[in-house]
């Protein structure tokens, strides 16, 4: 869980050792491994860049992040036009658009291509567009920032100096110095510094060289980071008022840049996080006079987006009601009431009363309230696309002109002075339709809001504000004041009361509680909290008062990357969507060309009287008969419903699974998960809890003792962070807590203990998937004896015994060691054996020097598996062989312990089985899915915990090469897709290998980067629950389209009157509108029913698997 934390605040790995040797660390090791098996290939569904114009723009500097929110978009249409009108413009590196989330997340070449172009882009297309961030991902031709510390400055001059000796140093653009934090911002260009660079300096070297010849100290701190903050001014009137605001943002400390736009009401800042914060130039700006918010930048506006458009939709939907009912109620309840006789009969002008009126009500309601579909049809056909828009504003013109021309050509005609006279108009068609549509895109809105509303919960985990603690230089508390939850600045200490929110991630430096950290987590049991220990913004406290100083804030925060990547997800499409895509494409025109060839069959036929004159209904001619079925068949079609099939399905059940602790990356990873029959598991913290302890020591000689080998192999294993190398670190914490003599990684205890610091260690060696090997550092015989270190508790003189076994050996190991072993060595085989084996001059040299207790010794330890022993040359007695399979049948891991090259005892580490993982094997096996064991371990562990589990395929003793060459086979093999389940960083290529990766959230960054589903907690059941939700969630998606689908299929013909010689039914085009409006409505709904989802029965937990 740490490593998922660590992951989504994007720190670094925790607890890396810093002790200098040969390979700096496990984890640069296995990271360099990464780098060699990700190179070779990424997996089939890695996102691939290469284009040459791509590559070109990137390598000619930076690449800028836009974020727009695209509103106006109704169907998947609009979004593919959006997306193809993006995609076609000069500079643009890739472009997505999102319809639900209504946003675009698009990638340009700055130097090629503005924001301001890319909103004119969106825009044209016939679309609002507003930037709602932007972010520069790559060096901005070739120009770096490094910042230094610098002392002893005193006042301006001081400074101005130091400023002035920094522009000197060549390749320097600019420099800024601060006097308030001694610290000084330094912009270079890195071709010109190289280019230039001939004293031999680095240009870090040189501006540290610089401010030192003007008499100050200065030291590098690193690049500087840099930061974009966007806020909102108000009371900006002139010129003058822009550039107070201007200089005074400027004027703050840690400022890079800033510039004021007076039309928008803005200010967009640059800034060093470390130095400056929103909060200082909140309050610069209101130093000036003038109003200042800051804006979050928060994607997810577009709640607020579809809240304001729900509301917007009923407003218009409720005055078009207003205006309709009269219209439909003069037209079909009136006619049949004789006291309403006189409202047909009387004249106005020479028109009907009746139509006068129907006129004047449903003008407003066809151009007013209906212009935003006239507007979107014709930017649709100006742009060379067609839409929904298109198909309601055609079929409402085409009633609405057909009742004027025909109200006028009656009057022209004077028919209404005829008795037999019957009025054709159907103005309640044309304002019906208007409402009806509306009506549905009403209740379409506020259902598609309902679809983002487990993010929403999410958004909201944060509270508004916090309590900062104003804290003087001793660390005093002054006072405490409330400020809004996005000004709060890194380092802040906040203090977070009892039943409180904590406001963002943070460390706590004073008091203990504890924490329900489930809303993130999904993990029920509320997490006790003391000093260091970390918080995430968003969780709840519900013990104790505490105070917590902030480490991240605003969208770096735990929460805000989990808000963000769920609503990455909606810009991966599943492969499904591509089929509505391309029918919407052509859904219209033939839509349209369907309703003209309705219109002319049924005009074509009445005119040869193919059908009998008792179909025409009373009034109506065969031109009004034909045309009424052509509209219908018009504004009964429904492309809207394609669309929204597939992202509201993915929006809910995205959402659901974040809700329940499990990270969905997208439609297209719940799209492969269904097709997964096949799941890898990896077996260290995936199967097994990841926290092996010591089950038995194997001593090989009886000169030794069992704290001997466990401290020889501590010695070195306290420079891992493997497993295996905390179980063994544990077991020596054990005894030396019994002895009061803590070693390895227990040495910072040390010094209030009174205890000696451990055996020092050197030339640390990692050898992946193997073991590990170093050299310590021990008195001579005579040294060890009296010394006060903890190597008084070896028995070196058995030890001694021990080599002189095997000189050959040790004086093999000599001969390789740097030099100061072979002095070492001389002095610790002082015995027969150095005697054997060297000169007789250099053995009186090594006895002299032990007797004098002077000289040092170097041994090489080394701790690994069978595959490091064989290819060191080391034979494995019987003994040890016999001791390996007893205890590798149990399922425990052995580990040799070696001195120079004599082994001399086996560690038995035994993981334990997570207590669900048979039952979630069990119902895999039950799912129709097969489970494979992948594993770097022993081939008789493997078995073993294979069957325990009851998975019957096993690959064992795997390094993390072979890892993905197994991943490839299985997929060779198999028809169906291939899931990687696993944590480590070994683990990741396999996962990006995989049709499906699955990372645990006790996983490294790495592997969770590399997976499509994270799992947040450690339990495998969130695995099934990852399986099952992605089968619902794509099981849904097809009854959308059934219903979708179905629905065009079905109604289309209907209202074209293809069953109308049978039933002498003509669908109302008024009713058509409204089957129109209530389908998109009934696939909302339908993905709606995802929120009922309920997860999986809990598996049998400590099931024992009973082989027969």
């Amino acid at each position: 869980m740490q490593r998922l934390r660590r992951w989504l605040l994007g720190g670094p790995a925790a607890g890396i050792s810093t002790v200098p040797y040969k390979k700096v660390s496990d984890e640069d090791e296995e990271a360099s491994e990464l780098a060699r098996l990700v190179a070779a290939g990424p997996g089939p569904h890695a996102p691939r860049g290469g284009a040459p114009a791509t590559r070109r723009a990137q390598a000619a500097g930076a690449v800028e992040h836009l974020v727009l929110s695209v509103t106006g978009m109704h169907c998947s249409s609009c979004s593919s036009a959006v997306e193809s009108a993006l995609k076609a413009l000069p500079g643009v590196l890739s472009a997505e658009v999102a319809l639900l989330s209504e946003s675009a997340d698009v990638r340009v070449a700055p130097a090629l291509l503005t924001a301001e172009a890319v909103a004119d882009a969106v825009e044209a297309c016939g679309f609002g567009a507003r930037l709602v961030s932007r972010k520069r991902e790559g060096p901005s031709d070739g120009v770096c920032t490094v910042k230094l510390d610098v002392r002893g400055m005193h006042c301006s001059a001081c400074s101005s100096a130091v400023e002035a000796a920094l522009q000197a140093v060549p390749g320097v653009q600019s420099a800024a110095v601060s006097l308030a934090v001694q610290q000084a911002e330094v912009r270079y260009n890195a071709g010109t510094v190289a280019g230039a660079g001939g004293s031999g300096l680095s240009i870090e070297q040189q501006l540290v060289a610089a401010v030192e010849d003007c008499g100050f100290e200065a030291s590098v701190i690193g690049p500087a980071e840099s930061c974009q903050q966007l806020l909102r001014v108000g009371g900006m009137t002139c010129s003058s008022c822009s550039s107070a605001v201007e200089a005074a943002l400027r004027a703050v400390p840690g400022v890079q840049e800033a510039s004021v736009n007076l039309l928008a009401g803005t200010a967009e800042v640059q800034f060093d996080p470390e130095v400056a914060g929103p909060r200082h130039l909140v309050e610069a700006v209101e130093g000036v006079g003038f109003e200042a918010a800051a804006i979050t930048g928060q994607r997810l506006d577009f709640v607020d987006n579809n809240r304001r458009e729900t509301e917007e939709w009923r407003r218009q939907f409720r005055n078009a009601a207003l205006l309709t009912v009269p219209v439909f109620i003069i037209s079909m309840v009136t006619v049949h009431m004789h006291c309403m006789r006189w409202l047909y009969r009387d004249m106005v002008g020479g028109f009907p009363l009746d139509q006068v009126v129907k006129c004047l009500l449903a003008t407003p309601v066809q151009f007013v309230l209906g212009w935003r579909f006239h507007r979107g049809a014709y930017r649709a056909l100006r742009s060379g696309r067609a839409n929904m828009d298109v198909l309601v504003s055609m079929g409402t013109n085409a009633s609405y002109l057909y009742s004027l021309i025909s109200m006028l050509h009656h009057h022209i005609m004077r028919h209404h002075m005829s008795g037999a006279y019957k009025p054709t108009d159907f103005f309640e068609t044309a304002a019906m339709l208007i409402t009806l549509v509306l009506m549905g895109k009403y209740l379409e809105s506020a259902a598609k809001g309902r679809t983002s509303d487990a993010i929403t919960k999410l958004c909201q985990l944060a509270p508004p504000t916090a309590l900062l603690l104003m804290l003087n230089d001793s660390g005093e508390v002054l006072g405490e004041r409330e400020v809004p939850t996005e000004l709060v600045h890194r380092g802040d200490v906040l203090k977070v009361l009892p039943g409180a929110r904590i406001p963002t991630d943070g460390e706590v430096v004073e008091g203990t509680s504890y924490v329900d950290e489930s809303m993130l987590t999904g993990e029920s049991a509320p997490v006790h909290k003391q000093a260091g220990d970390a918080v995430f913004g968003g969780t709840v406290n519900v013990g104790g008062a505490l105070r917590i100083r902030a480490s991240r804030v605003g969208a770096d925060t735990a929460l805000s990357q989990i808000v963000r990547l769920v609503e990455n997800a909606q810009l991966s499409k599943a492969p499904i969507q591509a089929f509505a895509d391309r029918v919407s494409a052509v859904f219209v025109p033939v839509v349209a060309l369907l309703a003209l060839l309705t219109w002319a069959l049924w005009y074509a036929a009445g005119l040869a009287g193919w059908y009998p004159d008792s179909w025409l209904p009373q009034g109506h001619t065969t031109f009004l008969f034909a045309l009424l079925f052509g509209i219908a068949v018009l504004v009964i079609a429904c492309p809207c419903a394609l669309g929204l099939a597939t992202p509201t399905a993915v929006m809910v059940g995205t959402g659901v699974g974040a809700a329940n602790g499990i990270l969905i990356k997208g439609g297209e990873a719940l799209e492969r998960a269904c097709r997964v029959r096949t799941v890898v598991f990896d077996k260290t913290g995936t199967l097994t809890a990841g926290k092996p302890h010591v089950v038995d020591v194997k001593v090989l000689h009886s000169e030794l003792s069992v704290a001997d080998v466990v401290q020889l192999a501590a010695a070195v294993e306290q420079h891992s962070e493997h497993p295996i190398a905390a179980a063994i670190l544990a077991l020596l914490q054990q005894q030396q807590l019994k002895q009061q003599q803590p070693v390895g990684k227990l040495a910072e205890d040390s010094s209030h203990r009174g205890t000696a610091p451990p055996l020092p260690t050197s030339n640390v060696e990692v050898t992946v998937g193997e073991g590990i090997s170093g050299w310590i550092q021990l008195p001579s015989a005579a040294g060890a004896a009296g010394s006060g270190s903890s190597a008084q508790s070896l028995n070196w003189a058995s030890l001694r015994d021990v080599l002189a076994a095997s000189s050959a050996a040790a004086a093999a190991a000599a001969a390789q060691a740097p030099a100061a072993g072979d002095a070492g060595l001389e002095g610790l085989v002082s015995s027969a054996a150095a005697t054997a084996a060297l000169p007789a001059a250099q053995g009186a040299a090594a006895a002299e020097a032990q007797q004098a207790g002077a000289r040092l010794a170097e041994v090489l330890i080394t701790v690994g598996n069978k595959r490091l022993m064989a290819e060191s040359g080391i034979t494995l007695p019987q003994a040890a062989q016999a001791y390996m399979r007893e205890k590798e049948s149990c399922g425990s891991t052995c580990v040799l312990v070696t001195v120079q090259q004599v082994l001399i005892g086996v560690i038995a580490v035994m993981d334990p089985i997570k207590p669900e993982a048979r039952g979630v094997v069990a119902a895999l096996h039950q799912m129709g899915m097969k489970c494979v064991l992948l594993t770097g371990d022993n081939w008789r562990t493997a078995r073993a915990i294979a069957d325990q589990l009851g998975v019957s395929t096993v690959f064992a003793e795997v390094l993390p090469a072979g890892k993905v060459d197994k991943v490839k086979e299985l997929q060779a093999k198999s028809e169906h897709a291939v899931a990687m389940v696993g944590d480590g960083v070994n683990d990741s290529p396999a996962l990006a290998q995989a049709d499906l990766g699955i990372a645990v959230g006790s996983g490294t960054d790495v592997a969770i980067e590399a997976a499509d589903f994270v799992l947040m907690r450690s339990d495998l059941e969130d695995l099934l629950m990852a399986m099952d939700l992605s089968r619902t969630t794509f099981n849904r998606i097809r009854w959308n389209y059934v219903f979708a689908l179905g629905y065009n299929t079905l109604m289309i013909p209907t209202a074209a009157g293809v069953f109308y010689p049978l039933t002498h039914m003509q669908l109302p085009p008024w009713v058509a509108g409204a089957c129109m409006a209530l389908s998109s409505v009934s696939v909302v709904c339908s993905s709606l029913l995802l929120r009922r989802y309920r997860r999986p029965r809990p598996v049998l937990r400590d099931m024992l698997i009973i082989q027969q």
